[in-house]
């Protein structure tokens, strides 16, 4: 139910044009009539109290924004079966960097590992790289092993040695 309000309303706040609300309104008709108003007023109230969204002021008006914890929510992953879904390279290079300390090593084992199975290439002991847009999915690892303070995501235009990477990932 939760989930159903929460991606409702990521739609809405997802879109920039005048017409959001054409769009939000109708997924919240449907979780509506689904799961009832007072359900969905409830999950509302929670997705507000869980600070999965915020209100910010922008141009004298008010916006909703989904926060990073609300993302990380919305994310539906299994942690066993996440993957970096297949798309057209766009020319931009996706940097893992991450410095997590000897307290927490399991934690980044397991971080490296991962990268190492969802298709990074590691260029130096805690850089790895990777051609295609993963933001939500390095978000959702880091805060599966409680490390997201430590890891950092890179988007570049230019890479030294881009021809390699280009040979390795196969572009």
């Amino acid at each position: 139910m939760l989930k159903a309000v929460l991606v409702g309303l990521a739609v809405g706040v997802a879109l920039t044009s005048p017409f959001a609300l054409t769009r939000l309104i109708p997924a919240l008709v449907r979780a509506r009539q689904k799961h009832g108003d007072k359900a969905v007023d409830k999950a509302i109230e929670k997705i507000f109290k869980d600070h999965f969204v915020q209100i910010i002021k922008k141009d004298g008006k008010n916006i909703l924004k989904i926060t990073k914890k609300g993302r990380r929510k919305l994310i539906t992953f299994d942690i066993d079966t996440i993957s970096i879904k297949s798309q057209e390279w766009d020319g931009m290079w996706r940097f893992v960097i991450f410095d997590i300390p000897e307290k927490q090593r399991a934690a980044r084992d397991v971080l490296r590992d991962k990268l190492k199975e969802i298709g990074f290439i590691k260029i130096q002991k805690s850089v790895w790289v990777c051609p295609y847009e993963c933001e939500n999915e390095i978000d959702f690892i880091a805060g599966v092993y409680n490390v997201e303070p430590n890891v950092n995501y890179l988007v570049a235009q230019k890479v030294d040695h881009e021809n390699y990477l280009k040979v390795k990932f196969g572009l």
